[in-house]
């Protein structure tokens, strides 16, 4: 009876914990001006149908399947901000469920209920779950994938081996980086000895899987090992990459506030990892399971890897081992639970507070650049004869989206190298011909003119009017001579 009750209460409290995970993610969908990548996502999902399908096999597409699915979803919700990121706050809601499912089978409802309280006041996954792009779609994925490969090696069946083949196709096709499971699931398979008696459709699951990645392996290659294929990223040692990994997926994308934040998460963990006579999944089934989650971490080792062939890491594109990490804290959390309850609560609502926290300082303070401020305040004073001016010129896209009616603009010239930057004067001469004013919109300057050679011409041609410096953004508003536009 009292099992019973307390396997009531725990669906009770997991539902609330969904709802309230829910409202809070759907609250912050316009806290946060669009960057480029959203804009992206806009852009590359509503282009010509043939376009879209020609991304599974271009070389340097990432995400196609993403672009695909929310195409549909666009036409019918339309393009506002709201519905841009309202895919990736219900995948995030799905991402929840799945993983209180997955700390439901490794230890029983409460431990599924903890898992999804974890996860739902994780800041950084409230990040990516209000933002437009593949992230928290590709955790599904690798969350299904990864459940339904344990069911098939479990159980067998050819539904269960079916599943796993679709659910891990769809995560290639969804980020490119998702290969790196392969090695968690071979991992797992060696892990469990019970497991290990299915080793031949394990294989042969495996080796079918070339079929559905094929169009992607060669492209995926040759640009990676291509001597002129330039990622953009710089090298990060293996340290560095997995400090920065653990750090953000624990306190998101913003600095801790204090070193408290921190105990509950290295005391957790190191009760989670410390040997106990009872490390076993639910049903005494599966031994080893914290062992396991541990495997699912290997993507980070793998990934600094691809580094060494190609600077390629950046801490979202391993969004997916978030879950591993998170069930790991509520490993821990049982078994500080088992010796004091008070103590194992405490915890959990220090933990908790703090991501609850940082969560709201994500969704209060601009982060992105905010190109929505800057086109509110240019867009009413601008005259028809003025020029807007883009530096650096990608983010064109991100400012139309916010203002977008018919007046001219520009790109900036590129200024960080010879000989583009002996030929600014001339470019800039030609571009601002006729205008009466130029509005400089800037972000990300550096990408295009690290010594400020753009500004430092309309200085010395126009006289400064106005500006705005924003987060990450900066307006300037330049007059010339009423005698000449520019020289």
């Amino acid at each position: 009876m009292l099992a019973t009750r307390s396997s009531s209460l725990a669906r009770a409290s997991l539902l609330v914990t969904l709802l309230a995970a829910w409202a809070w993610r759907l609250s912050g969908l316009t806290a946060q001006s669009l960057w480029r990548d959203e804009v992206d996502s806009l852009r590359f999902a509503t282009r010509p149908l043939p376009q879209v399908l020609a991304a599974f096999t271009r070389p340097g597409e990432n995400g196609p399947l993403f672009y695909l699915l929310l195409r549909p979803w666009l036409s019918m919700a339309g393009h506002s901000e709201v519905a841009l990121r309202f895919p990736a706050a219900w995948l995030g809601l799905l991402s929840i469920l799945l993983v209180a499912i997955w700390g439901k089978k490794l230890w029983g409802p409460w431990g599924g209920m903890l898992a999804a309280l974890l996860m739902a006041v994780n800041p950084y996954h409230l990040w990516y779950s209000q933002e437009a792009r593949m992230y928290t779609m590709i955790m599904v994925w690798v969350l299904l994938a990864l459940w339904f490969w344990v069911q098939a090696l479990e159980e067998g069946g050819l539904g269960r081996w079916g599943m796993w083949y679709l659910f891990i196709s769809l995560s290639f096709y969804t980020h490119v980086l998702a290969v790196l499971l392969l090695p968690v699931l071979g991992l797992w398979l060696l892990l469990v000895p019970r497991w290990r008696q299915r080793w031949r459709a394990a294989l042969g699951a495996l080796a079918a899987l070339i079929l559905p990645y094929l169009p992607l392996i060669g492209w995926q290659w040759a640009l990676l090992t291509h001597a002129d294929f330039s990622t953009g990223h710089t090298f990060t040692p293996l340290g560095q990459l997995l400090r920065t990994l653990f750090v953000v997926q624990i306190q998101g994308i913003l600095a801790a506030p204090a070193w408290f934040f921190a105990l509950p998460i290295f005391l957790l963990l190191a009760a989670g990892l410390l040997p106990y006579d009872q490390d076993v999944w639910s049903g005494n089934k599966v031994p080893t399971g914290p062992l396991l989650l541990m495997g699912w971490l290997l993507p980070a080792l793998l990934l600094y890897l691809i580094t060494l062939i190609t600077p390629l890491f950046t801490d979202r594109y391993l969004i997916w081992v978030l879950p591993a990490l998170v069930l790991l804290l509520v490993w821990g959390a049982l078994k500080v639970a088992r010796q004091n309850h008070f103590l194992a609560l405490t915890l959990i609502l220090i933990l908790a507070a703090g991501q609850l926290w940082q969560g709201w300082q994500q969704m209060t303070r601009p982060i992105k650049p905010e190109l929505r401020a800057a086109a509110a305040w240019v867009k009413p004073q601008r005259q028809p004869q003025e020029l807007t001016l883009f530096l650096m010129p990608y983010i064109q896209h991100t400012y139309r989206y916010y203002d977008a009616g018919e007046y001219p603009w520009a790109g900036a010239p590129y200024a960080n190298r010879q000989p583009d930057a002996a030929q600014i004067p001339q470019k800039l001469a030609t571009m601002t011909a006729g205008y009466s004013g130029v509005w400089l919109i800037q972000s990300e300057a550096d990408f295009y003119d690290q010594q400020g050679l753009i500004r430092a011409w309309l200085d010395r041609h126009a006289t400064l009017s106005d500006d705005l410096h924003l987060v990450r953004a900066d307006v300037y508003h330049y007059i010339f001579p009423a005698s000449s536009a520019s020289e």
